[in-house]
């Protein structure tokens, strides 16, 4: 049986996940809204690379941190999403996922 505390850790990552996906999609769909198409190409082009990238080397931070998915190529997929967005964003990401993660892993 799974505890309270690794649920609610669970849940918060995967609020992450979502708010993070969210944003990263509105503001590829605004730049497109707005005219800025060599922008908006940009950033759909440093998806495509960057989940790539992960897929040929199976890179999943996520099973690193202990987060599993029924399907695990979803995990190296938000790898590659989450990386192209830049060292910075994805440095940040990772340490507030190991924050959420630390006290379910301290049982």
């Amino acid at each position: 049986m799974t505890s309270i505390p690794v649920i609610v850790s669970l849940a918060i990552v995967l609020a992450m996940v979502t708010e993070a996906l969210v944003e990263y999609a509105s503001t590829v769909v605004s730049l497109f809204l707005a005219g800025d198409k060599k922008k908006a190409i940009k950033q759909a082009g440093a998806i495509i690379v960057s989940v790539a990238l992960c897929l040929s080397m199976n890179l999943n931070v996520f099973t690193a941190l202990g987060v599993s998915f029924s399907f695990p190529i979803i995990g190296v997929v938000l790898t590659g999403i989450f990386a192209s967005r830049g060292a910075n964003y994805f440095s940040d990401f990772i340490k507030r996922l190991t924050t959420v993660r630390q006290p379910a892993d301290k049982e």
